[in-house]
């Protein structure tokens, strides 16, 4: 008989998991760099919606929800939302403003009081404002019906807004 080869490996069992990682661990690496490097960024990137608070409740919140998600008179199209997002991004074109901490967006909602004019047609005053690091304060103000589902605008500003809304299909 023979000497034994120092450098003589066993072959590992071919249907052995370890064989099978060591065969496709470049392709493995190369699918989670694309991953991480095109997917991930994307995943985490903030927009509106992700810097606005949404603690609302009650009536408030149907107040809220209605302004932000208000798609035009027939339901279809762009939201409110979508495009003060777009208005916001126009203003800050090149920045991703949504991931710098300085910024602040918020809603409030007021229930309007008895003694005003428009307490007659509506419930509540729902105002949006969105605060950069440049302090040019964006401000949209709307009064709500939450028992008729009527948003008016107050503005010219949110006036604008609405009728993108209510014109884009």
């Amino acid at each position: 008989m023979g000497k034994k080869d120092p450098s003589y490996k066993k072959p590992q069992d071919p249907k052995s998991f370890g064989a099978f990682l060591k065969k496709r661990a470049p392709i493995y690496l190369g699918l989670i760099g694309l991953f991480l490097l095109f997917v991930y960024p994307a995943i985490i990137e903030k927009d509106l919606n992700s810097i606005l608070d949404d603690s609302f409740e009650g009536n408030d919140r149907i107040a809220v929800d209605m302004v932000k998600f208000y798609s035009g008179p027939n339901n279809s199209g762009i939201k409110v939302i979508e495009v003060i997002e777009e208005k916001i991004n126009e203003k800050h074109e090149g920045q991703k403003i949504f991931d710098d901490e300085n910024t602040r967006a918020k809603f409030f909602v007021d229930s309007i009081p008895s003694f005003l004019e428009a307490d007659d047609e509506f419930t509540h005053q729902v105002i949006f404002t969105f605060d950069a690091e440049d302090n040019q304060q964006l401000v949209y103000t709307w009064f709500v019906n939450i028992e008729n589902g009527v948003i008016s605008p107050i503005d010219d500003d949110t006036k604008n807004i609405q009728q993108t809304v209510d014109y884009s299909d």
